[in-house]
């Protein structure tokens, strides 16, 4: 048996899908017998075929878009997770390189169909105790505010220093209980995601105003730059701040002390891209996978954890799913991350850009 047709014997007997496509045409070179059953091809007819063929709502220009970090080497592998008509899926896709064949693209595709119901359980079980746990702790809440204010007795510096780390940790458990409560609406579809002409430079403005304590108690500085003084756009203020919100949260909360994180509005020929950027210790590749997933937390480039539930960045993920607004990221172990999202064009009614003198003097 040659070494290509013992290496073809080991990918036809995988239970994820395989395709091999030339990175130029995307003309499809090999499909395993998992890809081939999923679309219903014969060997002969996959050598006729494109990747584009694979679905009817596949846009070429969005994957190009999407490989880019691929076919300029910045990464190594690509991983999204789509949802095909037979239900929920992953693709991790790498980019491999001949010297006498060219260049191809390697993607695996797996159902995860399975996981997706293992955590939409996991979910529905927590928030049910959630749910008993909210009432409570919100009357503990207001409690512990009442006697930080002194609104029922003057304290001692002992006793108030023990009632505010008390309240610290009571904000915090409201904080997890409320994602866990949002997580769970968002997947049973009782959140409001309508749509309704809205500024977003003013939402974003706003929303950092209202997270600046947060910055403050952690010794960071929060800096916003747009391109716009007004952005007119198709989408939903309380939604997008909550994107914003939990993006800003992160980067305090990986921050060093005294850094900037910095909040950018700009215009593209996409549409608007929303992007917050820290210069904490980033996140190595091979934890990328964990990011966006509900109760899983990407150990940062240092190799520390911070506190949290993991639902951040699953609760953005999904909330940008329904507002159909793209998420991306990029991140350099010890230089930091940029987490952000696009606000499609076609979304976008009209700006008001900055002129000349206005960016000069920013």
């Amino acid at each position: 048996m040659t070494n290509l047709s013992f290496l073809e014997t080991i990918l036809e007997s995988l239970q994820d899908g395989v395709y091999v496509y030339a990175s130029d045409t995307l003309r499809i070179r090999y499909m395993n017998e998992a890809a081939r059953a999923r679309h219903g091809w014969t060997r002969q007819e996959t050598r006729k075929k494109r990747i584009s063929d694979t679905a009817a709502t596949f846009n070429t220009k969005s994957f190009f878009r999407a490989a880019a970090p691929l076919l300029s080497g910045e990464q190594s592998v690509i991983t999204l997770e789509l949802v095909h008509f037979t239900g929920p899926i992953e693709v991790s896709t790498r980019m491999v390189r001949t010297a006498d064949e060219g260049d191809f693209f390697v993607s695996i595709l797996r159902d995860i169909s399975d996981r997706k119901c293992s955590q939409f359980e996991k979910v529905q079980t927590v928030s049910t105790v959630s749910h008993e746990l909210r009432t409570p702790l919100t009357s503990i809440h207001g409690a512990l505010r009442l006697l930080k204010a002194g609104a029922v007795a003057e304290l001692d510096p002992k006793t108030q220093n023990v009632v505010d780390i008390a309240a610290r940790n009571t904000d915090r458990l409201l904080s997890i209980v409320n994602d866990i409560l949002d997580l769970e609406k968002i997947n049973s579809n009782k959140m409001d995601f309508s749509i309704a002409e809205m500024d977003v430079v003013s939402c974003v403005n706003d929303t950092v105003e209202m997270i600046a304590g947060a910055a403050l108690e952690n010794d960071v500085r929060l800096d916003v730059g747009s391109d716009l003084r007004n952005a007119m756009v198709l989408g939903n203020p309380e939604r997008i701040s909550q994107v914003i919100t939990n993006f800003t949260s992160n980067a305090i909360k990986y921050s060093p002390k005294g850094a900037p994180v910095r909040i950018g509005i700009t215009q593209t020929e996409d549409g608007i891209v929303i992007s917050v950027t820290d210069h904490g210790p980033g996140i190595s590749e091979d934890q990328n996978r964990m990011l966006f997933k509900p109760f899983s937390q990407a150990r940062a480039g240092d190799g520390s954890k911070r506190p949290g539930t993991g639902l951040g960045l699953a609760i953005v993920a999904a909330i940008a799913e329904r507002l159909d607004y793209p998420v991306d990221f990029r991140s350099v172990v010890g230089q930091g991350s940029t987490f952000q999202f696009r606000i499609p064009s076609h979304l976008v009614l009209w700006t008001d850009p900055h002129d000349t003198a206005d960016a000069a003097a920013g």
